[in-house]
């Protein structure tokens, strides 16, 4: 189990071969740095990928990418290379695709496609995130989504020694808003928070079907299916609240249903096909985080008030309400022997 705090500790943990206990296996701390919201990505040889930046909200922030090992002697992670971020504090989590290559973002929208080896394949210029991580489509398409109110659909080079990505092409939210208002407050990103406040962009990365139509839900309550080629495939307006939407969304196995989060309004469940609600689940307090969805129809996912909720996936219906003690931000992860993992804002580790 690999996790991140806020005062800049990744740690590795391991469960016990008897029993819930958590032992810790290594740790890394770069000097100053944290990162953030930023969740770990596992390479298939067990290096760990993860971005940390120095300087928080500052002028001076900068953010360094690392690949990680676990260390032959002692308990400090080993560092196998690192890429230059640049300025910005980066909080978003690196994607990894199946040839192997990482995929990242930094706060100002720069995509970085990287090699196992820490080489830089290619790069492509996306608008501002703050925790929206890359997603993968089905024809080589990378999609970025931003806090300007757009999502970016990223190619790479077309000739295969470039360097430079090209945008293939955005969708603009902010034309495709609903009938129905939303609350906004001060705003705009960067400058005032809460992220998010004033309606446009989001914290949500996309989440891609099976068909190739992304997913995302927005800042203004809605969430959006768009097509491959850009286009709005349907619209769903969730309840309003400041910030509506930072979950990003969970699929059915058989692609036919989206489960999604929202600060008001409580767990939704769409049809894919049309957008139409097949159930909620009203909650007190909000879903910042992305529910998780077992192989055998569990939907699980923490809330701002400290609850963990499991429920029939299929129907909505509650299974269990799990008081975890203090605000759930992170999605709730599986291990392989069923075991269900969250972390709190009191920087408690459950199991």
């Amino acid at each position: 189990i690999f996790i991140g705090d806020f005062p800049g500790y990744l740690v590795a943990l391991r469960k016990a071969a008897s029993g819930n206990q958590l032992s810790e296996v290594w740790r890394f701390h770069p000097p100053a740095a944290s990162s953030w919201h930023s969740t770990p990505a596992i390479g298939r040889d067990g290096t760990v990928y993860i971005g940390f930046s120095t300087g928080r909200l500052t002028p001076d922030a900068k953010s360094t990418f690392y690949a990680l090992r676990a260390p032959s002697s002692g308990a400090e992670a080993q560092v196998v290379w690192t890429v230059d971020f640049g300025p910005g504090r980066q909080t978003s989590s690196p994607t990894i695709g199946p040839d192997g290559t990482i995929y990242g973002v930094n706060a100002g929208g720069k995509l970085f496609a990287i090699s196992p080896d820490g080489k830089v394949k290619w790069t492509a210029q996306a608008g501002p995130t703050i925790q929206a991580s890359p997603a993968l489509g089905m024809d080589g398409a990378v999609y970025l989504a931003s806090m300007d109110g757009k999502l970016y659909a990223a190619s790479p080079p077309a000739n295969s020694s470039g360097s430079d990505g090209s945008i293939k092409w955005t969708f603009d939210f902010t034309q495709h808003l609903g009938t129905t208002p939303f609350p906004t407050a001060e705003g705009p990103y960067p400058t005032k928070q809460p992220f998010g406040a004033s309606g446009v962009g989001t914290l949500a990365s996309p989440s891609v079907g099976p068909d190739g139509t992304i997913y995302l839900g927005e800042s203004n309550s809605n969430m959006y299916a768009v097509t491959q080629d850009g286009q709005l495939k349907w619209m769903f307006e969730a309840q309003r609240e400041i910030a509506g939407i930072a979950s990003t969304a969970a699929i059915s196995a058989d692609g036919g249903t989206l489960y999604f989060g929202a600060n008001k309004g409580g767990i939704y469940a769409l049809n894919t096909s049309d957008g139409k609600q097949k159930w909620s689940f009203a909650v007190y307090g909000s879903i910042d985080p992305s529910p998780t969805l077992d192989s055998k129809g569990t939907l699980y996912s923490g809330s701002t008030l400290g609850h963990v909720f499991a429920l029939d996936a299929a129907t909505g219906q509650q299974i269990f309400d799990y008081d975890a003690g203090a605000a759930v931000w992170t999605a709730p992860a599986i291990l392989p022997d069923g075991s269900l993992v969250v972390a709190t804002r009191k920087g408690k580790v459950l199991l």
